[in-house]
């Protein structure tokens, strides 16, 4: 499967890519699928993405006759416009055969009689009028719609029009109705729906004017009216309706020739104010290349009428859509069709309005506001928190450029500790993630989630990469996620070491000694200052520990070296590294023996070593170093035995410990932390030789499940060691692999510089 082998912000991406059309099918592939693509921000992003290019290539035709309200018909205007012969009808076609897409409109109200009119689109919606109380917002897509509740606008009225648009400022869609009663006194009423309280308003500030039946258009957050006034039929003027403030303004035109016979209708022309300025022979197009500016008007073509069609009693033509080249496409009453500027033809004119036709661009926004319940709309904040404190790391990432309060949100200190807080609270291996690589070559990295790894058994093997391959599994069809660490300080000869994880943060160190603070799931990483420590000795011994200290919020790396000074004694340093203060501290009280390279492990507040003595090789103990304090600690061992090499680990949330012995390696779990008696050993690992004698490298145990499978370290590959059906160990003598595990987490290794995620 794609989501097998794809990062989830990849899919994302993918699927935001795709026609909505597919989306609406690829809803039924997962519920994770299911919630992104219904969800309010994934539809706002995918509708962005779409409306990016204003080319007509993205948009569409809705069409049909307006005497059969049910029958209409949709297609691309691409394929309209670029495929259309200028003779022939787009409809309807005289050879009967309707190629396009039919789109069934659910309007049980609508009586036989009843005719349709297609007020306009926005973002995807078509604002339709049956009567003027039957007004339905609909998604030809989806095919959902919502009946708006009756306005109450008195029905005897002289003049009546609609316009559609969207409020930004409120997130909200909004339709105008515009009235015209004359009763002795001219009167215009102006009312608005909101869609998010699904009711009207009335306004009461309209500048005056007539719109004469004309539709208002949308663009730029203000419904756009051609005006002008009962006296003075010929003076028009354009007024903008900001559906935010409702505030409507007066927009300049352009200088139209001083033609006192001209109607004029207001259009939108490559995402631009336009005019359609309809004179006795001809009509012109102009368009307003800034918005505002009156000197930006500019006309675009005229298109010749050859006859005055006023005089002979036919329906005006109504341009619908012109593209770049001089092709207009023009509803002439009772048929659509392209008239091209560069060939000229006669026109289709007729004595009726028979069509009704209107563009539009297909999304998945949705008519009904209860559908946008999901996230940051109508649910309580503390509801939306709960929802996004459980979402994973890579989705939430995608999240925070929804809007600036969901980046505030995700981005909280406080919220990332919460979805930490939630992430671990069940410490079942099936939320860590293991991320490993060759240490031969740098950041080349990879993750996988470790309850995968263990139930399909997958194996990791570089040498079989080197001769050629790919990195080897098991199943052939199971890949790992590749992690980019950004480290251009270091190297490309140096060896990587993955020191150990807490709270989604790896800890990495390299040959050089230099170490870096790495989020693998947010790419987000920090180099650390160098502790000044110097390795200029004949014989010494460098290891890392890393963890958390609860009691002062801080990230702290320990720094632990042996070493033979000039006067031949062995020394131990001990140097503290906090990522709060981005400094080192050497601390003098280390209570003695030596960890032998050995990493110390973070449980509880404390990093715990496995120490024991040059002189006394076989007699091992567990110091515990509490990173609040400073101050350290021995925990008891269970009884081990002679001949054994210690290595202290965490299990499932306890304190181990890997007990090596010449032929077999135990695993001990400590039940209770800091009770000896509590010591259980769970599994025993036979190694069928002594390996010692043949010098290859200790297996390394990274992860015990509960029904005894090892993951394994043999130093040139990873892999599951079932114990209860033991086989050959692939033993090596070189270690090349490095490995360690981790949760996906928001925590950022630069939170104290400002950036909590």
């Amino acid at each position: 499967m794609i989501t097998a082998n794809l990062p989830e912000e990849i899919i994302t991406e993918i699927l935001l890519g795709l026609p909505v059309k597919s989306l609406l099918k690829f809803r039924c592939v997962s519920k994770t699928w299911l919630f992104l693509i219904s969800s309010y921000q994934f539809a706002k992003a995918h509708l962005e993405i779409s409306t990016k290019n204003n080319v007509y290539i993205h948009d569409k035709l809705i069409f049909g006759s307006k005497i059969l309200p049910m029958d209409l018909y949709t297609c691309s205007i691409y394929s309209l416009i670029e495929g259309s012969n200028v003779t022939d009808s787009i409809y309807p076609k005289t050879d009967e055969i309707l190629l396009y897409d039919r789109v069934q409109f659910d309007c049980p109200l609508a009586e036989l009689d009843d005719a349709i009119w297609l007020v306009g689109s926005c973002n995807g919606l078509v604002c339709v009028s049956i009567s003027p109380n039957n007004i339905y917002l609909w998604n030809p897509t989806t095919k959902k719609s919502k009946m708006l509740p009756n306005s109450g606008t008195d029905l005897d009225f002289d003049y009546y029009s609609i316009a559609f648009g969207y409020d930004e400022l409120h997130d909200d869609y909004k339709v105008v109705e515009f009235a015209e009663h004359e009763t002795g006194v001219y009167e215009t009423q102006l009312k608005v729906y909101s869609r998010t309280t699904n009711s009207w308003k009335i306004l009461s500030n309209w500048p005056g004017g007539d719109t004469f039946g004309g539709s208002g258009i949308f663009l730029n957050g203000a419904i756009h009216w051609s005006v002008c006034d009962f006296d003075r039929p010929f003076e028009w003027v354009i007024v903008a309706h900001d559906l935010a403030t409702d505030v409507f303004i007066e927009l300049p035109l352009p200088n139209l020739e001083d033609d006192d016979d001209v109607i004029i209708e207001v259009k939108i022309l490559e995402g631009r104010l336009a005019l359609y300025c309809e004179h006795n022979l001809y009509m012109d197009a102009w368009v307003m290349k800034e918005y505002g500016v009156g000197k930006s008007w500019t006309k675009v073509f005229r298109i010749p009428f050859f006859l005055d069609f006023r005089d002979h009693q036919l329906a005006r033509p109504c341009p619908l859509f012109s593209s770049a080249d001089g092709k207009t496409l023009i509803n002439y009453g009772t048929s659509l069709r392209v008239y091209d500027l560069s060939d000229p033809q006669p026109h289709q004119f007729s004595s009726s309005l028979e069509v009704e036709a209107t563009t539009y661009i297909e999304s998945l926004v949705s008519p009904n506001f209860e559908d946008e319940v999901i996230i940051g709309r109508t649910l309580p904040q503390d509801i939306i928190t709960e929802i996004f404190l459980r979402l994973p790391v890579k989705s939430l990432l995608r999240f925070k450029s929804v809007s600036k309060g969901l980046l505030s949100l995700i981005s909280s200190s406080d919220f990332v500790k919460a979805h930490l807080r939630t992430s671990t609270k069940n410490n079942v291996y099936i939320h860590d993630k293991l991320i490993f690589g060759s240490k031969t070559f740098d950041m080349e990295l990879y993750t996988y989630p470790i309850h995968s790894m263990i139930e399909s058994s997958v194996s990791y093997d570089p040498v079989h990469a080197v001769a050629g391959s790919v990195y080897s599994v098991t199943d052939e069809n199971l890949k790992f996620n590749h992690v980019w660490l950004d480290c251009s300080d270091i190297e490309p000869d140096e060896m990587t070491f993955l020191v150990g994880s807490c709270n989604g943060l790896v800890c990495v160190s390299f040959s050089s000694n230099s170490l870096i603070l790495w989020n693998p799931t947010t790419s987000k990483s920090k180099m650390l200052p160098d502790s000044g420590t110097v390795l200029d000795f004949e014989h010494y011994g460098i290891s890392y520990a890393f963890g958390y200290d609860e009691l002062h919020d801080d990230y702290k790396v320990v720094e632990f070296l042996g070493f033979v000074d000039e006067t031949g004694i062995y020394e131990i340093q001990v140097k503290v590294y906090s990522m709060r203060t981005n400094s080192w501290k050497i601390l003098s009280n280390w209570p003695g023996g030596d960890t032998f390279g050995g990493s110390g492990k973070f449980l509880n507040g404390a990093i715990h070593w496995s120490v024991c003595d040059f002189d006394r090789l076989a007699n091992w103990a567990i110091v515990s170093h509490n990173l609040s304090t400073d101050t350290f600690v021995e925990l008891p061992l269970p009884n081990l035995g002679d001949d054994v090499r210690v290595e202290v680990a965490i299990i499932r949330g306890s304190l181990a410990v890997y007990c090596e012995h010449n032929v077999y390696m135990d695993i001990w779990v400590m039940k209770e932390y800091g009770t000896r008696e509590s010591w259980t050993k769970v599994v025993r690992i036979p190694f069928f030789l002594n390996f010692w004698d043949h010098e290859f490298f200790r297996p390394h145990p990274l992860f015990l499940s509960v029904d005894g499978k090892v993951l394994v370290n043999y130093g040139s590959s990873l892999k599951i060691y079932d114990s209860n059906n033991p086989q050959p160990h692939q033993l090596s003598t070189t270690w090349s692999v490095a490995a360690t595990t981790y949760v996906e987490s928001l925590v950022s290794p630069n939170m104290y510089e400002g950036n909590p995620v």
